[in-house]
């Protein structure tokens, strides 16, 4: 349907007071400034158009429901499929790769700032076993690399910023309009 067919038939539904006023007057506005519609916009007229400007006689309005039905059950038999696609593409284990090195930060950091926590701990855990929280720092002074913990910590918590401006960028280009 041609944008200009497009315009006036919204405009008629929203004479008519049928739909989504919000969503049409929306729609409207995009044609009106010459911007492509959403795909799921796209499907919306589609179904919407034929109900109420389509032929009055009851046989035809009654195909016209029929026919709407048909495509949202069709909608969501395809929503259900991509849901399924992205349960089997693993998201809990794209979460998980993030939880790993959040726990590993915590890890590194809490044995970075032992100098910070070790005079808290004091006071409740004895001498002896004091050494053994901060297992990272045991075995980087054993191995003479004690600066190691400190730049391990320094590079994870300078990655953060990082990685959640990549994730930033990805959200936003997968909410922008398909042409």
């Amino acid at each position: 349907m041609l944008s200009e067919d497009l315009i006036g038939a919204i405009q008629q539904i929203l004479i008519l007071g049928k739909g989504d006023q919000g969503r049409l007057e929306y729609l409207l506005d995009l044609l009106q400034k010459g911007k492509p519609l959403p795909d799921s916009d796209k499907k919306y007229l589609q179904i919407l158009i034929p109900i109420y400007l389509g032929p009055k006689d009851p046989e035809s309005y009654q195909k016209n429901v029929e026919s709407a039905i048909g495509k949202l059950h069709d909608e969501i038999k395809e929503l259900r499929e991509k849901i399924i696609g992205i349960q089997r593409k693993g998201f809990e284990k794209y979460v998980g790769r993030k939880a790993v090195l959040f726990f590993v930060t915590v890890f590194v950091g809490w044995n970075a700032l032992q100098s910070y926590i070790l005079p808290i701990l004091s006071d409740f855990i004895p001498n002896g076993i004091l050494q053994y929280i901060f297992t990272l720092n045991l075995v980087a002074n054993y191995l003479n690399y004690s600066q190691v913990v400190w730049f391990a910590f320094l590079m994870l918590v300078i990655s953060w910023p990082f990685i959640g401006s990549i994730h930033l960028a990805k959200f936003i280009r997968s909410r922008k309009i398909s042409k």
